[in-house]
């Protein structure tokens, strides 16, 4: 049942929505880590924010990711029961669906280093968004630097000093090159995950999906990713 995680991994939480009105508000992350796995539960940390521990009650409904390797897996969870094992605070998560890997992905997904610029749209932006599906040309809000370490035509992974909430309309700004041109993007995209790196609490790890973006962007994206993927094998042949 539990085959895919590991002791260790990282996992992150949020509680389970239970009006539809509330769906359009942020939702608290908690972030957590797998100690034991048990034939009917998980065992994991409570959660701690700023060094403060976040006491989660026993029955509440969470909508769980589980870090395992490169797979993300996803499942809804309860707490049935808290414990204390020495110093650390401790939950037991029951499954009430099974464990299924999160956002399959639709293309290859190219591991990278490219520098990138990332900003948040305010309302009045977001509202030409949801009318138009295209980001205004110039945004208002300052723009963050981070570097994407991956890319697919579906979407990218960015290391960054700031954390997003999930769901988080941003644009995202870099440059690829392909078929001998360089071209510059600036595309919609929309926080997946957003969660603090467990060796360096300086740098969150933000998962982003590319959304309303135009055909020939997302082609370009993927010649670039086959491209360099190319360019990788001649190496490892030594050409």
């Amino acid at each position: 049942m539990f085959e895919p995680l590991v002791v260790g991994g990282k996992v992150e939480a949020y509680k389970k929505n239970t009006r539809l009105k509330e769906e359009s508000s942020p939702r608290e992350q908690f972030l957590s880590q797998i100690m034991d796995i048990k034939e009917d539960c998980i065992v994991c940390t409570m959660p701690v924010n700023k060094g403060k521990l976040i006491a989660l009650e026993v029955g509440m409904e969470l909508e769980a990711y589980f870090y395992s390797g490169k797979n993300v897996y996803k499942a809804d969870c309860v707490i049935s029961s808290r414990g204390k094992e020495g110093n650390i605070f401790t939950m037991e998560l029951k499954l009430e669906t099974p464990l299924k890997k999160f956002q399959r992905r639709e293309y290859y997904r190219l591991e990278c280093a490219i520098e990138a610029g990332v900003t948040m749209i305010n309302e009045d932006e977001l509202e030409h968004f949801n009318k138009t599906g295209k980001l205004p040309e110039e945004l208002e809000m300052p723009e963050e630097k981070g570097v994407i370490i991956d890319i697919s035509g579906g979407g990218t992974r960015l290391f960054m000093n700031k954390q997003y909430e999930k769901d988080t309309v941003v644009g995202v700004k870099f440059s690829i090159t392909t078929g001998g041109r360089k071209k510059d993007m600036n595309l919609p995209a929309k926080i997946v995950l957003s969660f603090r790196k467990s060796n360096d609490e300086n740098i969150f790890d933000n998962r982003l999906q590319f959304i309303n973006i135009k055909r020939e962007d997302t082609e370009d994206i993927v010649k670039y990713v086959f491209e360099q993927q190319r360019l990788m094998r001649q190496k490892e042949r030594g050409m």
